[in-house]
């Protein structure tokens, strides 16, 4: 009897848990939009700052993904700017300097292509060493991405020294300025990316092991799937991300840097929590992130336009993780009152 009240209400806290993501989120989005509208006199609803939130939005999604797909097995991964960064400036070095002088058209095309799967093919190797350490060595999470961060931005200064890579030839910097139908590319991406990934994580049996790995390592590992196989292959899906946010970041800004996109790190946390996706592991929503990515960035273009300070901006975004983290605590501790409370009543 115990068992049967148990899981109804796993299900009613459940939901209360979804709440956020499904109902708070998008009246949230509204809500901001609207403040913003009338705090810039409509600018923000201008042609040109919506154009620009969709060629922004792209980065700052795939790292939020990114994170993500970490957090649903219980970890985190520190190291998806450095890895970006690392595999961009390989790109760029590629583009600069090893190209072809008279190549044009098919070829170039050809040689550009090669060039972006070879950043992507390093960001795999990125995510594959942080995989092997927290999998094999079995270091925590935390520690082995913070440690290859630091290693991957030291990788990346001393190839750059310092200095910041630029002049990529227009046919790849298309990819981060471009449009196909009046859509920005770079969006167009995104949206592929999430909407593969949402796929791999409610239709296939990876997606479900990451789920259950998240919500009980040690039972899942008693079963005989192969946890540190799935965690090594999660950090690579989240280090190709990376990737395919470098390829877009450095394609937009035509260079390629060791400290681009050093902002993303903690709005990628909050974005990932705000969405839905608990810290702890085993539970998330891919439609929630999305949301609270449009959100976020919403919010965060309307505070330019205002012209807040961004210590300011970076304080508020402090105060939005502690009071969700807070709130899904709140949650789970009345859910674990609840079930004690029942389980006396037996």
């Amino acid at each position: 009897m115990l068992k049967v009240n148990s899981i109804a209400s796993d299900g009613v806290f459940k939901k209360a848990r979804m709440n956020l993501d499904i109902i708070i989120l998008p009246i949230a989005f509204v809500f901001v939009v609207v403040l913003m509208s009338i705090s810039t006199s409509f600018k923000f609803l201008s042609f040109s700052n919506i154009s620009s939130m969709l060629l922004q939005l792209p980065e700052l999604g795939l790292f939020s993904l990114a994170m993500m797909q970490a957090m649903t097995i219980g970890g985190i991964d520190l190291s998806i700017i450095s890895t970006a960064n690392l595999s961009g400036v390989m790109m760029a070095w590629l583009l600069t300097n090893a190209l072809p002088a008279d190549a044009s058209g098919g070829a170039l095309f050809m040689y550009i292509g090669l060039i972006i799967i070879a950043g992507l093919l390093i960001s795999l190797i990125l995510g594959f060493v942080n995989g092997l350490l927290i999998a094999y060595v079995e270091v925590s999470p935390t520690l082995a991405t913070l440690s290859t961060m630091i290693l991957y931005e030291g990788l990346t200064l001393a190839i750059t020294k310092g200095k910041v890579i630029s002049g990529l030839p227009d046919m790849f910097t298309a990819i981060g300025n471009g449009s196909l139908l009046g859509i920005p590319v770079p969006f167009i991406i995104f949206v592929i990316c999430a909407f593969v990934l949402r796929l791999m994580v409610k239709r296939t049996p990876m997606g479900k092991y990451q789920v259950l790995i998240g919500s009980n390592k040690k039972a899942v590992e008693f079963s005989g799937i192969d946890v540190r196989k799935i965690t090594v292959k999660t950090h690579m899906i989240c280090s190709f991300l990376a990737g395919m946010a470098s390829v877009i970041m450095i394609s937009r800004l035509n260079s390629a840097n060791a400290r681009f996109g050093t902002s993303y790190q903690l709005l990628a946390i909050l974005i990932c929590v705000l969405g839905g996706t608990d810290p702890q592991g085993g539970y998330v929503r891919v439609g929630g992130v999305i949301a609270a990515l449009f959100t976020m960035q919403a919010l965060n273009s309307g505070i330019n336009i205002l012209g807040i300070s961004p210590f300011i901006s970076t304080s508020l975004w402090g105060i939005l993780l502690v009071s969700i983290i807070a709130y899904r605590r709140y949650i789970a501790q009345k859910k674990d009152k609840f079930l004690s409370d029942m389980a006396k009543n037996e």
